[in-house]
Protein backbone atom coordinates (compact mmCIF):
# COMPACT_ATOMS: atom_id res chain seq x y z
CA UNK A 1 0.00 0.00 0.00
CA UNK A 2 1.48 3.39 -0.97
CA UNK A 3 2.27 5.95 1.75
CA UNK A 4 1.06 9.52 1.91
CA UNK A 5 3.77 12.15 1.36
CA UNK A 6 5.46 13.25 4.60
CA UNK A 7 7.68 16.34 4.64
CA UNK A 8 8.38 18.45 7.75
CA UNK A 9 9.96 21.12 5.52
CA UNK A 10 6.79 21.45 3.46
CA UNK A 11 6.31 24.97 2.06
CA UNK A 12 3.08 26.76 1.22
CA UNK A 13 2.50 28.52 -2.06
CA UNK A 14 0.39 31.10 -0.20
CA UNK A 15 0.64 31.86 3.54
CA UNK A 16 -2.00 29.97 5.55
CA UNK A 17 -4.83 31.94 7.13
CA UNK A 18 -4.76 32.09 10.92
CA UNK A 19 -8.54 31.81 10.93
CA UNK A 20 -8.30 28.33 9.37
CA UNK A 21 -6.30 26.92 12.26
CA UNK A 22 -9.34 25.91 14.31
CA UNK A 23 -12.62 24.49 13.05
CA UNK A 24 -15.62 26.76 12.61
CA UNK A 25 -17.68 25.04 15.32
CA UNK A 26 -14.93 25.15 17.96
CA UNK A 27 -16.21 26.58 21.29
CA UNK A 28 -13.22 28.94 21.42
CA UNK A 29 -14.77 30.94 18.56
CA UNK A 30 -17.91 31.69 20.59
CA UNK A 31 -15.77 32.28 23.69
CA UNK A 32 -13.73 34.82 21.71
CA UNK A 33 -16.77 36.51 20.19
CA UNK A 34 -18.33 37.12 23.61
CA UNK A 35 -15.17 38.82 24.87
CA UNK A 36 -14.85 40.87 21.66
CA UNK A 37 -18.21 42.46 22.43
CA UNK A 38 -17.41 43.38 26.05
CA UNK A 39 -16.24 46.82 27.12
CA UNK A 40 -12.53 46.72 28.02
CA UNK A 41 -11.87 50.47 28.22
CA UNK A 42 -11.44 50.23 31.99
CA UNK A 43 -8.22 48.26 31.59
CA UNK A 44 -4.77 49.88 31.59
CA UNK A 45 -4.52 53.19 29.79
CA UNK A 46 -2.69 53.24 26.47
CA UNK A 47 0.37 55.50 26.59
CA UNK A 48 1.94 57.33 23.68
CA UNK A 49 5.54 56.69 24.73
CA UNK A 50 7.30 53.35 25.07
CA UNK A 51 6.59 50.01 23.47
CA UNK A 52 2.92 49.48 22.47
CA UNK A 53 0.97 47.49 25.06
CA UNK A 54 -0.72 44.19 24.31
CA UNK A 55 -4.40 44.54 23.53
CA UNK A 56 -6.51 43.89 26.68
CA UNK A 57 -9.01 41.73 24.77
CA UNK A 58 -6.20 39.39 23.72
CA UNK A 59 -4.85 39.19 27.27
CA UNK A 60 -8.33 38.53 28.69
CA UNK A 61 -8.98 35.77 26.15
CA UNK A 62 -5.81 33.78 26.79
CA UNK A 63 -6.05 34.12 30.61
CA UNK A 64 -9.74 33.18 30.77
CA UNK A 65 -9.37 30.35 28.25
CA UNK A 66 -6.49 29.09 30.37
CA UNK A 67 -8.65 29.06 33.51
CA UNK A 68 -11.51 27.47 31.56
CA UNK A 69 -9.28 24.60 30.42
CA UNK A 70 -7.29 24.05 33.60
CA UNK A 71 -4.20 26.13 32.66
CA UNK A 72 -3.90 28.75 35.41
CA UNK A 73 -0.15 29.25 35.76
CA UNK A 74 1.14 32.24 33.78
CA UNK A 75 4.21 30.18 32.81
CA UNK A 76 2.00 27.37 31.50
CA UNK A 77 -0.09 29.87 29.51
CA UNK A 78 3.11 31.28 27.99
CA UNK A 79 4.07 27.74 27.02
CA UNK A 80 0.67 27.12 25.41
CA UNK A 81 1.04 30.31 23.36
CA UNK A 82 4.00 28.58 21.70
CA UNK A 83 2.44 25.12 21.30
CA UNK A 84 -1.38 25.10 21.46
CA UNK A 85 -3.11 26.15 18.25
CA UNK A 86 -6.25 27.42 20.10
CA UNK A 87 -4.18 29.66 22.38
CA UNK A 88 -2.19 30.85 19.35
CA UNK A 89 -5.40 31.69 17.48
CA UNK A 90 -6.92 33.51 20.47
CA UNK A 91 -3.71 35.53 20.88
CA UNK A 92 -3.38 36.29 17.17
CA UNK A 93 0.16 34.82 17.38
CA UNK A 94 1.12 37.38 20.04
CA UNK A 95 3.39 35.90 22.72
CA UNK A 96 3.28 37.84 26.01
CA UNK A 97 5.68 36.35 28.57
CA UNK A 98 4.60 35.01 31.94
CA UNK A 99 5.55 38.21 33.80
CA UNK A 100 3.33 40.28 31.52
CA UNK A 101 0.44 37.84 31.96
CA UNK A 102 0.88 37.81 35.74
CA UNK A 103 1.07 41.61 36.01
CA UNK A 104 -1.98 42.04 33.79
CA UNK A 105 -3.95 39.69 36.02
CA UNK A 106 -2.98 41.34 39.31
CA UNK A 107 -3.00 44.99 38.13
CA UNK A 108 -6.53 45.00 36.71
CA UNK A 109 -8.64 43.88 39.66
CA UNK A 110 -11.43 46.46 39.22
CA UNK A 111 -11.58 45.95 35.47
CA UNK A 112 -11.83 42.15 35.84
CA UNK A 113 -14.63 42.59 38.39
CA UNK A 114 -16.49 44.64 35.79
CA UNK A 115 -15.97 41.84 33.25
CA UNK A 116 -17.56 39.45 35.77
CA UNK A 117 -20.62 41.71 36.00
CA UNK A 118 -20.81 42.26 32.24
CA UNK A 119 -20.73 38.51 31.54
CA UNK A 120 -23.65 38.03 33.94
CA UNK A 121 -25.59 40.78 32.12
CA UNK A 122 -24.91 39.05 28.78
CA UNK A 123 -26.24 35.79 30.23
CA UNK A 124 -29.36 37.50 31.57
CA UNK A 125 -29.92 39.18 28.20
CA UNK A 126 -30.06 35.68 26.72
CA UNK A 127 -32.60 34.51 29.30
CA UNK A 128 -30.03 32.82 31.55
CA UNK A 129 -28.91 33.56 35.13
CA UNK A 130 -32.42 34.33 36.37
CA UNK A 131 -32.62 35.00 40.10
CA UNK A 132 -35.75 33.00 40.86
CA UNK A 133 -33.73 30.56 42.97
CA UNK A 134 -30.11 31.08 44.05
CA UNK A 135 -28.02 28.62 46.04
CA UNK A 136 -25.09 29.76 48.21
CA UNK A 137 -22.27 27.54 49.40
CA UNK A 138 -18.60 27.59 50.37
CA UNK A 139 -15.66 25.27 49.94
CA UNK A 140 -12.22 25.17 51.53
CA UNK A 141 -9.53 25.71 48.88
CA UNK A 142 -5.92 25.10 49.84
CA UNK A 143 -3.75 28.22 50.18
CA UNK A 144 -0.36 28.55 48.53
CA UNK A 145 1.33 27.83 51.83
CA UNK A 146 2.75 24.70 53.44
CA UNK A 147 1.54 23.21 56.70
CA UNK A 148 5.06 23.51 58.13
CA UNK A 149 4.93 27.31 57.69
CA UNK A 150 2.11 27.56 60.26
CA UNK A 151 2.85 28.30 63.90
CA UNK A 152 0.97 29.92 66.71
CA UNK A 153 1.56 33.67 66.80
CA UNK A 154 3.12 33.34 70.26
CA UNK A 155 5.58 30.77 68.84
CA UNK A 156 6.55 33.17 66.04
CA UNK A 157 7.29 35.83 68.66
CA UNK A 158 9.49 33.34 70.52
CA UNK A 159 11.27 32.39 67.26
CA UNK A 160 11.86 36.09 66.54
CA UNK A 161 13.48 36.57 69.95
CA UNK A 162 15.70 33.54 69.31
CA UNK A 163 16.65 34.92 65.87
CA UNK A 164 17.62 38.24 67.42
CA UNK A 165 19.80 36.43 69.96
CA UNK A 166 21.39 34.44 67.13
CA UNK A 167 22.01 37.62 65.15
CA UNK A 168 23.73 39.20 68.13
CA UNK A 169 25.89 36.10 68.59
CA UNK A 170 26.92 36.11 64.91
CA UNK A 171 27.75 39.82 65.02
CA UNK A 172 29.88 39.29 68.15
CA UNK A 173 31.72 36.41 66.50
CA UNK A 174 32.23 38.46 63.33
CA UNK A 175 33.70 41.36 65.33
CA UNK A 176 36.05 38.97 67.11
CA UNK A 177 37.20 37.49 63.79
CA UNK A 178 37.67 40.98 62.29
CA UNK A 179 39.93 42.00 65.15
CA UNK A 180 41.99 38.83 64.77
CA UNK A 181 42.29 39.32 60.98
CA UNK A 182 43.27 42.97 61.46
CA UNK A 183 46.05 41.79 63.76
CA UNK A 184 47.27 39.17 61.28
CA UNK A 185 46.61 40.77 57.86
CA UNK A 186 46.35 44.47 58.62
CA UNK A 187 43.37 46.80 58.55
CA UNK A 188 42.40 46.29 54.88
CA UNK A 189 38.73 45.44 55.37
CA UNK A 190 36.20 48.24 55.70
CA UNK A 191 34.57 46.55 58.69
CA UNK A 192 30.94 47.29 57.63
CA UNK A 193 30.30 44.12 55.63
CA UNK A 194 27.58 41.82 56.91
CA UNK A 195 28.59 38.16 57.19
CA UNK A 196 26.49 35.83 55.05
CA UNK A 197 25.10 34.11 58.15
CA UNK A 198 23.82 37.39 59.57
CA UNK A 199 22.24 38.27 56.20
CA UNK A 200 20.17 35.05 56.34
CA UNK A 201 19.15 35.66 59.94
CA UNK A 202 18.28 39.29 59.19
CA UNK A 203 16.09 38.18 56.29
CA UNK A 204 14.24 35.73 58.56
CA UNK A 205 13.83 38.41 61.21
CA UNK A 206 12.38 40.87 58.69
CA UNK A 207 9.85 38.27 57.52
CA UNK A 208 8.80 37.40 61.07
CA UNK A 209 8.48 41.05 62.09
CA UNK A 210 6.28 41.69 59.04
CA UNK A 211 4.20 38.58 59.86
CA UNK A 212 3.64 39.62 63.49
CA UNK A 213 2.72 43.16 62.44
CA UNK A 214 0.25 41.89 59.82
CA UNK A 215 -1.27 39.39 62.27
CA UNK A 216 -1.90 42.16 64.80
CA UNK A 217 -3.51 44.31 62.09
CA UNK A 218 -5.85 41.39 61.29
CA UNK A 219 -6.76 41.09 64.99
CA UNK A 220 -5.32 37.60 65.40
CA UNK A 221 -4.69 36.35 68.92
CA UNK A 222 -1.47 34.79 70.20
CA UNK A 223 -3.04 31.31 70.05
CA UNK A 224 -4.01 31.73 66.38
CA UNK A 225 -1.98 29.84 63.81
CA UNK A 226 -0.29 32.07 61.25
CA UNK A 227 1.70 31.19 58.13
CA UNK A 228 5.02 32.84 57.34
CA UNK A 229 4.35 32.68 53.59
CA UNK A 230 0.68 33.75 53.58
CA UNK A 231 -0.30 35.63 56.73
CA UNK A 232 -3.98 35.95 55.77
CA UNK A 233 -4.57 32.24 55.17
CA UNK A 234 -6.18 30.25 57.98
CA UNK A 235 -5.81 26.72 59.26
CA UNK A 236 -9.13 25.09 58.32
CA UNK A 237 -10.71 21.67 58.71
CA UNK A 238 -11.47 19.82 55.47
CA UNK A 239 -12.68 16.26 55.71
CA UNK A 240 -10.60 14.40 58.28
CA UNK A 241 -7.65 16.75 58.21
CA UNK A 242 -6.67 20.40 58.60
CA UNK A 243 -4.97 22.44 55.90
CA UNK A 244 -3.88 26.03 55.24
CA UNK A 245 -6.81 27.32 53.22
CA UNK A 246 -9.27 30.01 52.28
CA UNK A 247 -13.06 29.68 52.30
CA UNK A 248 -14.22 30.19 48.70
CA UNK A 249 -17.84 31.33 48.31
CA UNK A 250 -20.26 31.05 45.37
CA UNK A 251 -23.87 32.01 44.69
CA UNK A 252 -25.28 30.06 41.73
CA UNK A 253 -28.51 30.21 39.74
CA UNK A 254 -30.55 27.19 38.64
CA UNK A 255 -28.77 27.07 35.28
CA UNK A 256 -25.44 26.99 37.18
CA UNK A 257 -24.35 30.55 36.37
CA UNK A 258 -22.28 32.19 39.10
CA UNK A 259 -23.69 35.54 40.24
CA UNK A 260 -21.42 36.02 43.25
CA UNK A 261 -17.86 34.85 43.93
CA UNK A 262 -15.77 35.83 46.91
CA UNK A 263 -13.17 34.47 49.33
CA UNK A 264 -12.89 34.83 53.09
CA UNK A 265 -10.27 33.77 55.60
CA UNK A 266 -13.03 32.83 58.08
CA UNK A 267 -13.47 29.03 58.26
CA UNK A 268 -17.21 29.36 59.04
CA UNK A 269 -20.02 30.62 56.78
CA UNK A 270 -22.23 32.42 59.28
CA UNK A 271 -21.09 35.90 58.17
CA UNK A 272 -21.38 35.17 54.45
CA UNK A 273 -25.19 35.21 54.00
CA UNK A 274 -25.48 38.99 54.06
CA UNK A 275 -22.30 39.48 52.02
CA UNK A 276 -23.49 37.06 49.34
CA UNK A 277 -26.92 38.68 49.09
CA UNK A 278 -25.44 42.17 48.80
CA UNK A 279 -22.86 40.88 46.31
CA UNK A 280 -25.60 39.44 44.11
CA UNK A 281 -27.38 42.80 44.11
CA UNK A 282 -24.15 44.64 43.27
CA UNK A 283 -23.51 42.36 40.28
CA UNK A 284 -27.04 42.07 38.90
CA UNK A 285 -28.88 45.14 40.30
CA UNK A 286 -31.52 42.67 41.47
CA UNK A 287 -32.10 40.56 44.55
CA UNK A 288 -32.89 36.84 44.45
CA UNK A 289 -36.49 35.76 44.96
CA UNK A 290 -35.49 32.59 46.81
CA UNK A 291 -32.17 31.79 48.48
CA UNK A 292 -31.10 28.37 49.73
CA UNK A 293 -28.03 27.59 51.84
CA UNK A 294 -26.94 24.94 54.31
CA UNK A 295 -27.08 25.25 58.07
CA UNK A 296 -23.72 27.03 58.26
CA UNK A 297 -25.36 30.15 56.79
CA UNK A 298 -28.06 30.22 59.46
CA UNK A 299 -28.17 32.27 62.61
CA UNK A 300 -30.96 34.54 63.74
CA UNK A 301 -29.41 37.72 62.40
CA UNK A 302 -29.19 36.23 58.90
CA UNK A 303 -32.80 35.04 58.99
CA UNK A 304 -33.98 38.49 60.05
CA UNK A 305 -31.90 40.08 57.29
CA UNK A 306 -33.54 37.89 54.62
CA UNK A 307 -37.03 38.70 55.89
CA UNK A 308 -36.30 42.43 55.96
CA UNK A 309 -35.03 42.19 52.35
CA UNK A 310 -38.20 40.26 51.35
CA UNK A 311 -36.08 37.32 50.19
CA UNK A 312 -37.67 33.89 50.60
CA UNK A 313 -34.84 32.07 52.40
CA UNK A 314 -34.46 28.34 53.06
CA UNK A 315 -31.76 27.69 55.64
CA UNK A 316 -32.32 24.76 58.02
CA UNK A 317 -31.02 24.40 61.57
CA UNK A 318 -29.88 20.85 60.89
CA UNK A 319 -28.83 18.62 58.01
CA UNK A 320 -31.28 17.80 55.23
CA UNK A 321 -31.99 14.31 56.60
CA UNK A 322 -33.09 15.72 59.97
CA UNK A 323 -35.37 18.54 58.78
CA UNK A 324 -38.56 18.52 60.82
CA UNK A 325 -37.22 16.29 63.60
CA UNK A 326 -36.92 17.40 67.22
CA UNK A 327 -33.49 18.81 67.88
CA UNK A 328 -32.02 17.37 71.09
CA UNK A 329 -28.60 16.38 72.25
CA UNK A 330 -28.10 12.62 72.06
CA UNK A 331 -27.51 12.34 75.79
CA UNK A 332 -30.88 14.03 76.46
CA UNK A 333 -33.10 12.60 73.71
CA UNK A 334 -35.68 11.46 76.30
CA UNK A 335 -36.41 15.06 77.37
CA UNK A 336 -39.12 17.30 75.96
CA UNK A 337 -37.90 19.40 73.07
CA UNK A 338 -38.15 23.18 73.16
CA UNK A 339 -40.78 23.13 70.43
CA UNK A 340 -43.42 21.63 72.73
CA UNK A 341 -43.32 24.75 74.94
CA UNK A 342 -45.58 27.64 73.90
CA UNK A 343 -44.17 31.17 73.87
CA UNK A 344 -46.40 34.14 74.80
CA UNK A 345 -45.05 37.17 72.95
CA UNK A 346 -47.08 39.79 74.83
CA UNK A 347 -46.10 38.61 78.30
CA UNK A 348 -42.61 37.28 77.38
CA UNK A 349 -43.06 33.86 78.94
CA UNK A 350 -43.19 30.15 78.04
CA UNK A 351 -45.97 27.70 78.95
CA UNK A 352 -44.92 24.08 79.47
CA UNK A 353 -47.03 21.05 78.38
CA UNK A 354 -48.48 20.90 81.93
CA UNK A 355 -49.53 24.56 81.89
CA UNK A 356 -46.80 25.90 84.18
CA UNK A 357 -45.13 29.24 83.43
CA UNK A 358 -41.44 29.80 82.67
CA UNK A 359 -40.39 33.43 83.14
CA UNK A 360 -37.11 35.21 82.28
CA UNK A 361 -34.55 34.85 85.08
CA UNK A 362 -31.25 35.83 83.43
CA UNK A 363 -29.77 37.46 80.37
CA UNK A 364 -26.34 36.55 79.07
CA UNK A 365 -24.12 37.67 76.21
CA UNK A 366 -22.16 35.10 74.24
CA UNK A 367 -19.37 36.31 72.00
CA UNK A 368 -17.72 33.80 69.72
CA UNK A 369 -14.81 34.32 67.40
CA UNK A 370 -17.04 35.15 64.44
CA UNK A 371 -20.42 36.08 65.97
CA UNK A 372 -22.16 37.19 69.13
CA UNK A 373 -25.68 37.07 70.59
CA UNK A 374 -27.68 37.90 73.72
CA UNK A 375 -29.66 35.06 75.29
CA UNK A 376 -32.50 35.13 77.83
CA UNK A 377 -32.99 32.14 80.15
CA UNK A 378 -36.54 31.15 81.22
CA UNK A 379 -37.32 28.94 84.23
CA UNK A 380 -40.28 27.84 86.35
CA UNK A 381 -40.47 28.94 89.96
CA UNK A 382 -38.24 26.88 92.24
CA UNK A 383 -39.90 23.64 93.38
CA UNK A 384 -42.69 23.60 90.77
CA UNK A 385 -41.04 20.85 88.70
CA UNK A 386 -40.74 18.55 91.75
CA UNK A 387 -44.51 18.02 91.75
CA UNK A 388 -44.77 17.44 87.97
CA UNK A 389 -45.55 13.85 86.84
CA UNK A 390 -43.48 14.45 83.67
CA UNK A 391 -40.40 15.82 85.48
CA UNK A 392 -38.21 12.91 84.38
CA UNK A 393 -39.10 13.65 80.74
CA UNK A 394 -38.62 17.40 81.11
CA UNK A 395 -35.55 18.21 83.21
CA UNK A 396 -32.53 16.62 84.81
CA UNK A 397 -32.51 19.31 87.56
CA UNK A 398 -35.85 19.19 89.38
CA UNK A 399 -34.54 21.56 92.06
CA UNK A 400 -33.98 24.50 89.76
CA UNK A 401 -36.55 23.36 87.23
CA UNK A 402 -36.60 23.27 83.45
CA UNK A 403 -34.67 26.03 81.65
CA UNK A 404 -35.26 27.31 78.11
CA UNK A 405 -33.12 29.85 76.32
CA UNK A 406 -34.27 32.36 73.74
CA UNK A 407 -32.55 35.18 71.89
CA UNK A 408 -33.97 38.11 69.92
CA UNK A 409 -34.17 36.04 66.73
CA UNK A 410 -36.24 33.09 67.93
CA UNK A 411 -39.38 34.16 66.05
CA UNK A 412 -37.40 34.16 62.78
CA UNK A 413 -36.09 30.66 63.54
CA UNK A 414 -39.59 29.43 64.29
CA UNK A 415 -40.94 30.75 60.99
CA UNK A 416 -38.01 29.22 59.11
CA UNK A 417 -38.50 25.92 60.96
CA UNK A 418 -42.18 25.75 60.03
CA UNK A 419 -41.58 26.75 56.41
CA UNK A 420 -38.72 24.41 55.65
CA UNK A 421 -40.32 21.28 57.12
CA UNK A 422 -43.27 21.49 54.68
CA UNK A 423 -43.21 19.37 51.53
CA UNK A 424 -42.68 22.46 49.37
CA UNK A 425 -39.91 23.71 51.67
CA UNK A 426 -38.07 20.39 51.57
CA UNK A 427 -38.38 20.29 47.77
CA UNK A 428 -36.93 23.79 47.34
CA UNK A 429 -34.09 23.18 49.80
CA UNK A 430 -33.35 19.82 48.15
CA UNK A 431 -32.41 21.64 44.94
CA UNK A 432 -29.39 23.23 46.66
CA UNK A 433 -27.06 20.30 46.22
CA UNK A 434 -28.01 20.02 42.53
CA UNK A 435 -27.34 23.70 41.84
CA UNK A 436 -24.22 24.91 43.64
CA UNK A 437 -22.28 21.75 44.52
CA UNK A 438 -21.78 20.65 40.88
CA UNK A 439 -20.30 24.09 40.10
CA UNK A 440 -17.60 23.63 42.73
CA UNK A 441 -16.96 20.20 41.25
CA UNK A 442 -16.67 21.59 37.72
CA UNK A 443 -14.23 24.34 38.77
CA UNK A 444 -12.07 21.94 40.77
CA UNK A 445 -12.01 19.06 38.28
CA UNK A 446 -12.19 20.73 34.87
CA UNK A 447 -10.08 23.74 35.83
CA UNK A 448 -7.85 21.88 38.27
CA UNK A 449 -8.59 24.51 40.91
CA UNK A 450 -7.50 22.58 44.02
CA UNK A 451 -5.12 25.25 45.30
CA UNK A 452 -4.68 28.99 44.94
CA UNK A 453 -1.59 30.12 43.05
CA UNK A 454 -1.52 33.63 44.52
CA UNK A 455 -1.04 34.72 48.14
CA UNK A 456 -2.93 37.23 50.24
CA UNK A 457 -6.69 37.66 50.56
CA UNK A 458 -7.11 40.32 47.86
CA UNK A 459 -5.12 38.33 45.31
CA UNK A 460 -6.90 35.04 45.95
CA UNK A 461 -10.23 36.88 45.67
CA UNK A 462 -9.15 38.05 42.22
CA UNK A 463 -8.05 34.54 41.24
CA UNK A 464 -11.40 33.07 42.35
CA UNK A 465 -13.28 35.79 40.46
CA UNK A 466 -11.32 34.95 37.28
CA UNK A 467 -12.26 31.27 37.70
CA UNK A 468 -15.92 32.32 38.04
CA UNK A 469 -15.75 34.44 34.87
CA UNK A 470 -14.23 31.52 32.95
CA UNK A 471 -16.93 29.17 34.25
CA UNK A 472 -19.72 31.54 33.21
CA UNK A 473 -18.23 32.06 29.76
CA UNK A 474 -18.06 28.30 29.24
CA UNK A 475 -21.70 27.92 30.30
CA UNK A 476 -22.80 30.66 27.91
CA UNK A 477 -20.62 29.22 25.14
CA UNK A 478 -22.12 25.75 25.63
CA UNK A 479 -25.65 27.15 25.51
CA UNK A 480 -24.95 29.13 22.33
CA UNK A 481 -23.24 26.22 20.54
CA UNK A 482 -26.07 23.91 21.51
CA UNK A 483 -28.72 26.43 20.46
CA UNK A 484 -27.55 27.89 17.16
CA UNK A 485 -23.76 28.11 16.91
CA UNK A 486 -23.38 31.88 17.27
CA UNK A 487 -24.31 34.66 19.67
CA UNK A 488 -27.77 36.16 19.19
CA UNK A 489 -27.26 39.79 18.27
CA UNK A 490 -30.33 40.83 20.26
CA UNK A 491 -28.50 39.67 23.38
CA UNK A 492 -25.84 42.34 22.94
CA UNK A 493 -28.45 44.91 21.96
CA UNK A 494 -30.12 44.23 25.33
CA UNK A 495 -26.73 44.18 27.03
CA UNK A 496 -25.69 47.62 25.76
CA UNK A 497 -29.14 49.07 26.42
CA UNK A 498 -28.74 48.04 30.10
CA UNK A 499 -25.39 49.81 30.26
CA UNK A 500 -26.89 53.15 29.24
Amino acid sequence: MPLRPYDQDHMFLLPPSLNEWIRQEHPARVFSEIIDRLDTTTFRQIKEEGRPAYHPKMMIKVILWGYATGIRSSRKIEERLEQDVVFMWLAGLEKPDFRTLCMFRTNNKKALEKIFTDVIVVAQSMGMATLGLVAVDGSKVRANSGIDTFKRLEDWKKTLREARDEAQRIISEAEKIDKEEDRVYGEEKRGDELPKDIEKVQDRMNKMEELIKKAHELGKEDKARVSLTDTEASFMHRGNTSIPAYNAQLAVTEDQLIVYADVTSEPVDVNQTKRATEGIEDATKEKPEKLVADTGYGGGENLRFLEEKNIDGYIPEEGERHIGSKKRQKAREHLFAKEVFTYNTQEDKYICPQGETLRPVARSQFKGKYSKREVTTYRTERGVCKQCPFRERCTSDVGLGRAITRDGYEEYRERMREKIKTTAGKTIYGKRKCIVEPVFGQIKTRSGFHQFLLRGLEKVRLEWKIAAIAHNLLKITTAIVKYQGHIPYYAFFLFWSRQL
